[in-house]
């Protein structure tokens, strides 16, 4: 083999090895949102115009994406789902396996620019080369372990890819002059943003990199950047016109918005801390987690020495940015590098959603692989340099090699990531709840012993998610249910209900299980009747609750006049619902006002033409006035959907004699 290969071969076997564990894990963490339960991707192939047409978060929210900060459209990943949904069934080791082999092609992509940027000396061995550790440091960072690990990270994955082939075809515009190249960066530049929206940094990398390392003349340079510049504009056309909007407004949840309860001092103060902790796990990735939301991280604010620290360090960073392009230091190159493409998801420009994320490092990390290399080889300079230089690359490659191998080996699947990691981000209300959800979304089919223990096991995390974010709906909705399915407790349900409705008026979740519960597997009126009045007094323009009472009041407490004011609320509301229109008819009639009642029934009839409750009392009805044909006509259009129908049946034939005397 010649010494060229040699370094192709020890990234390609390198970047596999490092993740090859993972290719037998299940889905996990945000693979639900994109692929589990997302309509489109589910659709496979079928379903590429749905996500080419939608958010990225539409196929599993609907009209609700937008609870999401800054919108998505990132269709390219999605599309590669969808693919993998029709072709391999939605085979989550098939995923898990492209997963890996488009992070190796990315390491070998960083390798070929990098060899460009960083030529080898012909007298050294290319395993010395900066460009080959550089590359090799960055293949084993375990900060990338979220990436690959999790499927969805495939959307970094093709920015990357698509970004860094448009510095490569730009790179190669440069030495050929030939205008096809032109065309490739704007192809695999806009692919680029059509994965992830940190592309976008490119823009600045590009031109600065290619002036830096002196590839091209300033004309060159422009040149290169226009098709770049192309693929930008119409990626944010189609945006905008797929969207509605360039981004959106911020969210109103804490947990897509992190700043939500911070003045400005804490939210930027809170900003420099969490860049502090992206350079810390740079240097020292441990521990590593998926969860960095509120409060794992806490609000900080100008007191706090992290905090100064921080901001003295990126003044510093950028004092020795400006300071080093003179003489076009590579320190310089890689301060520049890495501010710029962390920018988009340091919160200092957009709310991006998240305090931090792991994954936000993917493309930044290299920077800091290119200056550990470079520090790596001044080693040679020392006495017995390569000994030095082997000893060292040796223990950083097997400190972060087993970081990688045992990290992976937490993203198995949700339950496994949450259990583990809900230990390191202990003060985070996703991570209890998230949790929680997951023993209590899989304690939901055990038998009732397990299942009942298993919930049980849940009620710390989601009392501390609450104890965290008191308005947190999720750990509410769950611990309603508990209440009430392992302890009986309707009043604990309810009042977990109530809490839940105080906060989000139309919750779903607390709707409908209330309502299901109240009017199926509850027999106390007077309790029933004050829970419904609370939910009134929170949402009065819900027809439900006011029909609910209404029920009660004429079925079981037997006042009519009470029902019907309940009923007249309802009807407000809902003039059609076939249920309160029903329920106004029998209250009239027990107030024996059968003409009040009558009407209620023929407006019942023409939601409901084939009703034959509505059909039979208005045959009585007319049978109480005397006109007893057509308390006939009525009674027997009632039998004919209804032969069984004893009452019907006792009063036409009553009828039928009153027609005959």
């Amino acid at each position: 083999m010649k010494q060229k290969h040699l370094p192709w071969l020890i990234l390609i076997i390198l970047s596999f090895g490092l993740y090859v564990n993972t290719i037998p894990h299940e889905f996990a963490l945000d693979d639900k949102m994109v692929i589990l339960k997302n309509a489109y991707t589910q659709k496979g192939i079928d379903g590429i115009g749905d996500i080419l047409s939608h958010d990225m978060m539409a196929g599993m929210f609907g009209d609700d994406a937008s609870i999401v900060q800054g919108g998505r459209y990132r269709p390219l990943s999605m599309i590669s789902f969808a693919i993998g949904q029709s072709l391999f069934d939605g085979n989550p080791h098939v995923m898990h396996f492209f997963n890996v082999l488009f992070y190796v092609l990315s390491v070998l992509l960083l390798y070929k620019i990098l060899l460009r940027f960083f030529p080898p000396d012909e007298n050294k061995h290319p395993l010395l080369s900066l460009a080959f550790l550089a590359s090799l440091l960055y293949a084993a960072h375990p900060i990338h372990t979220e990436i690959v690990a999790n499927i969805k990270g495939r959307d970094e994955i093709f920015a990357f890819l698509g970004a860094f082939a448009a510095l490569w075809f730009a790179i190669r515009y440069a030495e050929t002059k030939k205008p096809l190249h032109l065309l490739w960066i704007f192809l695999v530049f806009f692919l680029g943003l059509m994965s992830k929206e940190v592309a976008f940094t490119f823009l600045f990398v590009i031109p600065f990199s290619l002036w830096f390392f002196r590839i091209a003349k300033k004309r060159e340079v422009w040149i290169s950047l226009l098709p770049a510049l192309a693929a930008s504009v119409i990626y944010l056309i189609v945006r905008v016109s797929v969207l509605g909007q360039l981004m959106g407004e911020p969210s109103g949840q804490l947990m897509n918005n992190p700043f939500l309860e911070a003045d400005m001092g804490e939210k930027y103060a809170t900003i420099f801390y969490t860049l502090l902790l992206y350079l810390k796990l740079l240097i020292f990735p441990h521990p590593l987690t998926w969860d960095y939301y509120p409060y794992h991280i806490e609000l900080m604010n100008w007191g706090n020495w992290q905090v100064l620290l921080s901001l003295l360090i990126y003044i510093a960073l950028g004092v020795l940015a400006i300071i080093g392009l003179k003489k076009r230091r590579l320190y310089a190159w890689a301060i520049w590098f890495y501010i710029a493409t962390l920018s988009i998801t340091s919160n200092l420009v957009i709310n991006i959603g998240a305090f931090m994320s792991e994954r936000f490092m993917f493309i930044p990390s290299l920077a800091f692989s290119v200056m550990l290399a470079f520090v790596l080889l001044k080693l040679l300079k020392l006495k017995n340099g390569k000994q030095v230089l082997t000893v060292a690359l040796l223990l950083i490659m097997a400190l972060y090699s087993v970081k990688v191998i045992s990290r992976n080996t937490v993203w198995k699947d949700s339950f496994t990531l949450f259990k583990h990691d809900v230990k390191i981000s202990e003060n985070s209300a996703k991570g209890n709840s998230s949790y929680a959800s997951e023993l209590y979304a899989r304690a939901e089919n055990k038998k009732p012993e397990m299942r009942d223990s298993m919930m049980r096991e849940a009620i710390p995390y989601f009392k501390k998610a609450m104890e965290i974010h008191p308005s947190y709906i999720e750990p509410m909705v769950r611990m309603a249910n508990i209440r009430y399915i392992v302890f009986g407790d309707v009043e604990g349900m309810m009042d977990y209900y109530i809490r839940v409705l105080k906060i989000a008026p139309e919750n779903t979740d607390a709707w409908g299980n209330m309502y299901g519960v109240l009017t199926q597997n509850v027999d106390r009126p007077v309790n029933e009747i004050n829970i419904w009045k609370q939910v009134t007094d929170i949402n009065p323009n819900h027809p439900e609750a006011w029909k609910a009472m209404g029920d009660l009041y004429l079925n079981k407490r037997y006042k009519p006049d009470s029902a019907l004011m309940m009923l007249e609320k309802a009807e407000n509301l809902a003039p059609n619902d076939p249920e309160v229109l029903r329920l106004s008819g029998f209250a009239w009639g027990t107030k024996n006002r059968p003409v009040k009642a009558r009407r209620y029934f023929e407006r019942l009839l023409k939601v409901k033409p084939r009703d034959a409750q509505a059909l039979k009392f208005i045959g009585i009805s007319y049978g109480i006035e005397g006109n007893h044909q057509k308390a006939i006509e009525y009674l027997e259009r009632s039998l004919e959907i209804n032969p069984n129908d004893e009452q019907a049946k006792n009063n036409l034939r009553i009828a039928r004699q009153m027609l005959e005397q």
